[in-house]
């Protein structure tokens, strides 16, 4: 069976989200005509409400058709990423977006949204969704009912809200729901990155200066590290802190966390610089030096990497998100 999905791109999308997508939809195809003699398992198209060029948060404009007026068939997925505001798309524009939504609300069986919560009903009662027994962050949340933009079979559908650099588990996810966990952990191995089950797959994760590890000193640690950020924070220094040889300490710390001391520090000191993003004003070279980057152009380097967002792009997302929330 084909499965359409129909990634909708509003302006200021974030552009490695959509390409990785793309590449785990593109990848999973391949998959299957080796192994199933499929010719694909998945069409996916760009679109956005008048089609043609829509402009990413990163400068990159990519393609898009117009949204159909009606889908075809009942078992379409649909992916919204990017910001409905008035400024970009006018306001009749976020009118027939959600008019589009409610008129084909019956022919989506799977929906989730980055950034453009906008678009999607009230919340009144959220629940957290859980997964393999492990609660999913605030972000992802069910849609509730009583919506008035949506029509009844939409009142209950669930909504999954993503965060940032999570494209490609949810891409995943979706496929691992339609071929199994099998398929997907032998797709997944052949894709570049870790994963975390954040979105039912592997993924980096943040790093709590808490953990739910039965030794304390992890935690004490944590705290020590948040608070010595500014400093070198070797190896050697850590495993001072808690009294150990620098090779005892390395095999103890990723015994407990799953992770190297090193990168044990790098999370901790993203966090820390997330935090300060998400509530503060303060300069980015300042926030650079309080979480112990040795410039903001190292801190812009992390981000990238690990959020596939610059420092600046996460404050205003973040920003924009809350903005939303309190409307």
């Amino acid at each position: 069976m084909m499965h359409k999905v129909w990634l909708l791109l509003l302006p200021g999308f974030l552009l490695l989200d959509v390409i990785r997508m793309l590449a785990v939809f593109k990848a999973a195809n391949a998959s299957l005509r080796r192994t199933h003699n499929k010719l694909a398992g998945y069409d996916v198209r760009l679109a956005s409400a008048a089609g043609g060029q829509t402009l990413s948060s990163s400068g990159v404009a990519l393609s898009t058709s117009v949204l159909p007026h009606r889908l075809a068939g009942r078992a379409s997925t649909l992916f919204i990423t990017g910001e409905p505001v008035p400024g970009a798309v006018g306001a009749a524009g976020v009118q027939r977006l959600r008019e589009w939504l409610s008129r084909n609300g019956r022919r989506l069986n799977r929906c989730a949204v980055l950034g453009g919560q906008a678009l999607l009903p009230p919340v009144p009662e959220a629940r957290v969704v859980r997964r393999r027994g492990h609660a999913a962050p605030p972000a992802l949340r069910c849609g509730g009912r009583g919506a008035d933009l949506f029509a009844a079979d939409m009142r209950t559908r669930s909504w999954r809200v993503i965060e940032p650099g999570q494209g490609a588990d949810l891409a995943l996810s979706w496929i691992e729901e339609d071929r199994g966990a099998a398929f997907v952990e032998t797709l997944a191995s052949r894709l570049p990155g870790p994963r975390s089950r954040r979105c039912g797959m592997l993924r980096r994760r943040r790093l709590p200066l808490e953990p739910s590890t039965p030794d304390g000193r992890i935690g004490v640690l944590h705290q020590w590290i948040a608070a010595h950020l500014r400093e070198k924070l070797s190896v050697a220094r850590l495993a001072q802190e808690v009294h150990m040889s620098t090779r005892s300490f390395a095999r103890f710390y990723e015994r407990a966390t799953g992770l190297s001391p090193g990168r044990g520090v790098q999370q901790i000191r993203l966090d820390a610089a997330r935090r300060l993003l998400e509530t503060s004003t303060r300069p980015l070279k300042a926030i650079a030096a309080q979480c112990g980057y040795g410039s903001e152009e190292v801190m812009r380097r992390a981000f990238v990497r690990d959020l596939q967002m610059t420092p600046r792009e996460y404050r205003r997302r973040h920003a924009t998100m809350k903005a939303a929330g309190a409307a």
